[in-house]
């Protein structure tokens, strides 16, 4: 998504593992930030299907800022919203582009997505699968 949006490399890292921050407190491993002005946003994601509601549990248990998923019941939606968590359903119809909403929200840098939506992920996956 953030290839996708145009987000500049500076804003956005992947490469997250948790760690241990002391005897008694540590860091879950994150999906993924989005970064502006050196504030970090911790984004989930799950690919969990309509069955599986408690896996939007995660979010609680991580502090995340974002939550991207395949699919939200409307209880999770609401669940999010109360919570001040930016969403994206995938499933929906066109639903990936509500993370350009998320990425105004947040006021990280991104270009607009274009009507070539199909070219630029041929380009995307060809340097993500080399």
């Amino acid at each position: 998504l953030c290839k996708l949006f145009g987000v500049p490399e500076d804003n956005y890292k992947t490469k997250v593992k948790g760690k241990i921050l002391s005897e008694l407190d540590f860091e879950r491993e994150i999906d993924f930030y989005l970064i502006d002005n050196k504030k970090e946003y911790k984004c989930e994601v799950k690919l969990m299907g309509k069955g599986n509601p408690e896996s939007a549990d995660a979010i609680i248990a991580r502090a995340s800022d974002v939550f991207v998923a395949d699919k939200l019941s409307e209880t999770n939606i609401k669940q999010l919203n109360s919570l001040k968590v930016q969403w994206v359903e995938l499933r929906s119809k066109e639903g990936y582009k509500r993370f350009e909403k998320v990425l105004e929200n947040l006021k990280i840098p991104h270009q607009d997505l274009g009507i070539n939506v199909e070219k630029r992920l041929e380009v995307i996956f060809k340097e993500i699968f080399k």
